[in-house]
C-alpha cells in the first residue's frame, strides 16, 4: 500500500496512505456466501497477495501479521498489503518472545516464541488462501488461545473443503507445513500461481482436471524397474 505522508507533531500523530475503497479482504469475504468465490478470482487475489509479499521479502521485511483484515482492496479488486505495525527487518528479528500477533493466522514457531524467519509469512499466506476458498474464519469454533494450542501442539489446521482443487490444496499444505524449511518462498509461490493462471487461460477446466505429479522418489524408480528382469518387482509399485 502506498505511503504518502506522516505527521508526528504533537498532538497530531498520523500516517497518510492511499485510499482503498474496497475495504478489507476479510470484509469482502464475509459479505459472500461461504465457498462461493470463483476459483478464477481466488487465483487473482492470491497472486496479488503473493506478489506483494515477494516484494516485501526481497527488501528483507517480515510482515508478521498477514491476514485478510490487513489486506485491502481497491475499486478494481486489486489486493494490497497493509498494516505494518509489527513488521520488522529480517536482520533485526530474533525470537517472538513477548510478541503479540493474531493467533488464528500465526505460524507455530511464533506461537511457541521461537526464532522465526520469512517463512512465518508463508504460513499465514496458507491460512489466507484457505480463507479465499472458504470465505470462513479459521478455527471459528475455537477461541484464539485454543486455536494457538491446537496449531502448535496438535498440528491442527483448518479443514480443506472436499471440493478444493488439487492445485490449491497442494500449495496450501506446503505453505502451512509445521516445518518452516518445507514451506516455499514467495518467489516460488508467485511462479506456481502464474503457471496456474497461464494454464487457466489455455483450459477453462484447469482447476477440475489438474492432478499433482507423482513424487520424484517414485518417478526415479521407473527407469530402474524397466532395466530389470520382469520377475523383479519395483519396490515403488509394491
Amino acid at each position: 500500500m502506498q505511503f504518502i505522508a506522516a505527521c508526528k507533531k504533537p498532538p497530531v500523530f498520523c500516517i497518510i496512505t492511499e485510499y482503498l475503497a474496497g475495504g478489507s479482504l476479510r470484509k469482502y469475504l464475509h459479505q459472500q456466501e461461504p465457498h462461493s468465490v470463483p476459483h478464477e478470482l481466488v487465483l487473482k487475489l492470491a497472486l496479488d497477495i503473493a506478489r506483494g509479499m515477494q516484494y516485501l521479502h526481497s527488501e528483507g521485511i517480515l510482515h508478521r501479521d498477514l491476514k485478510s483484515e490487513n489486506l485491502l482492496l481497491d475499486e478494481d479488486m486489486c489486493v494490497k498489503v497493509a498494516d505494518f505495525g509489527i513488521s520488522c527487518l529480517e536482520s533485526q528479528c530474533g525470537s517472538a518472545k513477548g510478541f503479540t500477533g493474531t493467533y488464528r493466522w500465526m505460524a507455530p514457531e511464533m506461537i511457541k516464541e521461537k526464532h522465526h524467519t520469512k517463512k512465518v509469512d508463508v504460513y499465514s499466506f496458507g491460512i489466507v488462501l484457505w480463507e479465499l476458498l472458504t470465505g470462513l474464519t479459521p478455527f471459528d469454533n475455537m477461541t484464539p488461545e485454543q486455536a494457538a494450542f491446537a496449531v502448535s501442539y496438535k498440528n491442527a489446521r483448518p479443514p480443506l473443503p472436499s471440493e478444493c482443487p488439487w492445485a490449491f490444496s497442494n500449495l496450501i499444505n506446503r505453505c502451512w507445513s509445521s516445518n518452516p524449511n518445507k514451506r516455499p518462498h514467495f518467489v516460488e509461490i508467485v511462479s506456481i500461481l502464474e503457471r496456474f493462471a497461464t494454464s487457466l487461460e489455455r483450459d477453462s477446466e484447469f482447476f477440475s482436471t489438474y492432478k499433482p505429479r507423482p513424487s520424484n522418489s517414485i518417478l526415479g524408480c521407473f527407469p530402474k524397474c524397466k532395466a530389470r528382469q520382469k520377475s523383479v518387482t519395483c519396490k515403488a509399485k509394491q
